[in-house]
């Protein structure tokens, strides 16, 4: 969802070892791994639908950050008692299930991601595009209430939100004041509102990893691979997530009201880094087995076996300062076995994280109208019959590039929460609520909210069942006549939510198009997406009568004017149009083959 490109370890690494030329530099890369967007993932091919990875990812020219002055360390002060976390995770009947610790009923986690995003400067320079929902200066307090207000009215229970790494502990290590003032405060709305945050880190800060020369690295582990294969990486990971956690209890921030700390947005390996690079010679790892990498089982073994034993690890260190909480780690579709993220770099298998970590849920990442369905989704990230802890969907949302309008995200959406309930998914939480900064993805408010009427827990009490929204398209995919038809381009193609697709009459006007609703409807809305050439003045004519045998048609609308192919054209008349059961859409006027490529009806509030 998966925004932009954080610089990598790579490639800092790379960068110096080319300004340097012959001395040797151990650098730490500041940035988690990313591509560009679309991908909150990976960059798709040129014949690919984008398919993300939620976050926001950053676009640096950074240069890496300067070795710190002071080792973090937690404060000598006493810290008080935790506050016990209000969600946790039981077994009934063999199934894990989240539930609220202080009623003892079941919790289903449905929400969504709260994103901001920024130009900052970092490491000394400009324009580094990243998570900045907390960040001194943008933070603001009156839009995050209107918007908890809102998820309230709406039955939503679960927000999700980045920390960022560059601001939330200064070079030396130490919580930053103002940042950290920042997410208290969004903390106490949050519990005012009874909304409960998933906390989410892309890496830890460099620093973290600085600071531990005590630690030897093993030579033969790329600094990409550094937090998950070697000692250093763990004990970084550890160091960091106490402190950070420390410095909420000795705040008395409520942590009652943290969902669960995500050790990653997403985790993944570096198949161009050390050691998978390598084709001869053994590499012990951070579990402290060596592994052989002439052996391609071997390489899958030293991903998979330290991939838990960096959750496990991590996690209990966390439940040392905080021993209520809950701890899961975010994953995107691994590439196989049905072929995804073709030529991307970046590799994981999440079977080994699912079965046999101990993390509490797993938070997995699934994009409807990408390169996979929900069937080949489930069966990438073998999951299926897994039952034992909740796994919940912490990103899904829809690219524009995959669908062409807002009304079509939200039924797409929908019908996706509704089907992966069949699978095993136990939440769901919508890439994004209002973030406006990633124009290239549809979010919850868009066109008067469409997406957040679809997906409401106050509309749909249950997520298993689908149900009717204000703005729906109740053209979708209706039975459709017309005065006449290309034989490859059928009428019910303009209904077909595909705007690749197109009905065409194959001849000049006058020339129709009618839809059968299927029943009486209130329609506050119309819009129709042009199909034409050449371009030119044109008229069309929106006709509607209701069911009634005999009925004639009544003259809606008229659009007149000049028009051009790809142009979309709406028209929501004063009050909703009401008993209308058929549509027919008349052009009278057009230098070009009567057609269309989609025809959306939406339902009136």
């Amino acid at each position: 969802m998966k925004a932009n490109v954080l610089l990598s370890r790579s490639a800092i690494g790379k960068m110096l070892i080319a300004a340097l030329v012959i001395i040797v530099v151990v650098a730490i890369a500041a940035g988690a791994y990313y591509t560009s967007l679309p991908a909150p993932g990976p960059s798709p091919s040129p014949t690919q639908t984008p398919t993300p990875t939620p976050t926001p990812k950053p676009t640096p020219t950074a240069t890496p950050s300067p070795t710190p002055t002071a080792k973090p360390t937690p404060s000598p002060t006493p810290v008080p008692t935790p506050t016990p976390h209000r969600i946790g995770v039981r077994v009934k009947d063999g199934v894990g299930e989240f539930y609220d610790r202080k009623t003892g009923e079941k919790f289903v986690p449905r929400g969504n991601n709260y994103i901001r995003i920024a130009s900052r400067i970092a490491w000394g320079e400009p324009n580094i595009i990243y998570h900045a929902t907390f960040d001194p200066g943008v933070y603001d307090s009156a839009r995050m209430e209107q918007a908890f207000t809102k998820m309230k009215q709406d039955n939503y229970n679960v927000v999700r939100v980045f920390i960022n790494r560059l601001c939330a502990f200064n070079q030396s290590g130490k919580p930053t004041t103002d940042y950290l003032d920042n997410f208290e405060d969004f903390l106490q709305r949050a519990k005012t509102n009874n909304m409960f945050v998933m906390v989410v880190i892309d890496d830890a800060p460099d620093q973290y990893y600085k600071y531990l020369e005590d630690i030897p690295l093993e030579p033969n582990i790329g600094w990409g691979n550094l937090p998950y294969l070697t000692q250093r990486g763990i004990e970084a990971e550890k160091r960091f997530w106490q402190d950070l956690i420390r410095e909420l209890i000795r705040r008395e921030a409520p942590l009652d009201h943290i969902f669960a700390y995500s050790l990653r947005n997403e985790a993944f390996f570096l198949s161009d880094e050390k050691p998978l690079t390598l084709t001869s010679g053994l590499v012990t790892a951070g579990n402290g087995r060596s592994y052989d990498m002439s052996k391609a089982e071997d390489k899958q073994k030293i991903m998979d076996e330290n991939l838990v034993f960096w959750i496990d690890a991590v996690r209990q260190a966390i439940l040392q300062v905080d021993p209520t909480a809950l701890v899961t780690v975010g994953f995107f579709q691994p590439q196989g076995p049905n072929p995804t993220r073709i030529g991307d770099t970046r590799v994981i298998r999440t079977y080994s994280a699912i079965w046999e970590s101990s993390a509490d849920f797993i938070d997995l990442h699934l994009y409807p109208g990408g390169e996979l369905n929900m069937v080949q989704y489930v069966e990438n990230y073998e999951m299926s019959g897994f039952a034992r802890k909740p796994i919940i969907m912490g990103e899904f949302g829809s690219f524009k590039s995959s669908h062409w309008s807002a009304s079509l995200a939200a039924q797409v959406l929908q019908d996706w929460q509704v089907d992966s309930c069949r699978y095993g998914f136990d939440g769901w939480l919508l890439w994004t609520w209002d973030t406006d900064e990633q124009p290239e993805l549809w979010n919850g408010l868009a066109e008067s909210g469409v997406i957040n009427q679809a997906l409401s827990p106050r509309n749909r009490p249950d997520p298993q069942v689908a149900g009717t929204f204000s703005g729906q398209n109740i053209a979708l995919r209706k039975s459709t006549t017309a005065s006449r038809s290309l034989p490859d381009n059928p009428a019910a193609m303009v209904v077909d939510g595909l705007p690749g697709n197109w009905w065409g009459a194959g001849d000049f006007p006058p020339q129709w198009i009618e839809i059968d609703l299927q029943a009486p409807s209130s329609i506050g809305k119309i819009r129709l997406a042009v199909s034409q050439s050449p371009d030119g003045e044109t008229t069309h004519r929106v006709w509607g009568k209701g069911a009634s045998t005999g009925e004639v048609y009544q003259l809606l609308y008229e659009f007149r004017g000049f028009t051009t192919d790809g142009q979309v054209l709406e028209y929501s008349p004063p009050t909703p149009w009401t008993g209308i059961q058929f549509i027919k859409v008349e052009t009278v006027v057009s230098p070009s083959w009567v057609s269309w490529r989609e025809i959306e009806v939406l339902r009136a509030s």
